[in-house]
Formats: C-alpha cells, structure tokens, sequence
C-alpha cells in the first residue's frame, strides 16, 4: 500500500512540475524562396474557370498546358 501511494505522490508531483521544465517557442526566420511571397499569383482561368493559383512557374505550366483538358461538365 505504501508504494502505490509513493509513486502516485511521485506522479502527481511529475505532472505539476511538467510545465515548469517545457521549452519556449522558438522564433524561426521568415521563409524565403518560391513560398516567401504573401501576395498570391492571378489565377490561370480557362473558358472562364479558374483553374490554379500554384507560385511555382513549372507547375503553373503544367496547369496552363493541361487547361484544355480539363471538363467543367460531368
């Protein structure tokens, strides 16, 4: 009986000291590259629909490319 209660005075004291040892976030530099830009691209529209707004020049080539495959009906 008495070790049941020392681990859990144990425990109890492990779970209300816990916060005290947590770490601070930590303040991360800005992102740079592609994604850095806080101002999204014009979307690409075909036949009136927007069909993308992706940063990356490659991929909003293959968005362009492809356009005229895309279906707006089922």
């Amino acid at each position: 009986m008495k070790t049941k209660m020392v681990l859990t005075v144990l425990g109890l004291a492990t779970l209300v000291a816990a916060p005290a040892f947590a770490q601070k976030p930590a303040h991360r530099a800005p992102a740079e590259g592609a994604y850095a830009s806080a101002a999204q691209p014009a979307p690409l529209v075909s036949n009136g629909y927007a069909i993308g707004t992706d940063p990356d020049p490659s991929v909003r080539f293959e968005l362009n490319r492809d356009a005229p495959t895309y279906s707006t009906g089922n």
